[in-house]
């Protein structure tokens, strides 16, 4: 038969224990959900600068034919029938890009992957310094939360 002493040394000691067990378990989740953080951050920054290039792109070719079409109307070294064939075909461009714009709103897009993106490095600065199971589910379902937002993005 053991004293009676030592049987709270013996609880204290499985206390500890399971503290540690969970505190590790804690720590492995907590490294999980960061590691899946950080690549959504990278996929919604790498998406967002694929929207913001095209829209830059789109912009600047209406900009670039709206002023050579100006310059063809304004230049009497060309021949009427050459400036109308031109401007015709200038001005289709034009309606073409304002029509890829239209159908594929990127500018849009890379502003809502902007919010999307500030939303999960707020995250991820969360998960960096979470403390218990409670706070780590919370900050794991707003990541869920955000995936969700991000694919409603896409579609």
């Amino acid at each position: 038969m053991q004293p009676q002493s030592l049987i709270p040394e013996k609880t204290n000691n499985f206390k500890d224990e399971v503290k540690e067990s969970t505190r590790y378990s804690l720590e492995d989740k907590r490294k999980d959900l960061e590691n899946e953080v950080k690549e959504l951050t990278q996929e919604m920054t790498r998406l967002r600068r694929i929207n913001r290039n095209w829209d830059g792109g789109l912009t600047i070719s209406t900009i670039v034919l709206t002023l050579v079409i100006t310059l063809l109307s304004t230049w009497d070294r060309i021949d009427e029938q050459d400036k109308k064939i031109a401007t015709g075909i200038l001005g289709g461009a034009i309606v073409a890009i304002q029509s890829i714009g239209n159908a594929f709103p990127v500018k849009q897009r890379a502003g809502a992957y902007r919010i999307l993106q500030a939303q999960a490095n707020n995250l991820l600065t969360d998960v960096k310094y979470v403390e218990g199971t409670e706070e780590l589910k919370a900050i794991e379902s707003q990541f869920y939360l955000l995936r969700s937002d991000a694919a409603k993005t896409e579609g």
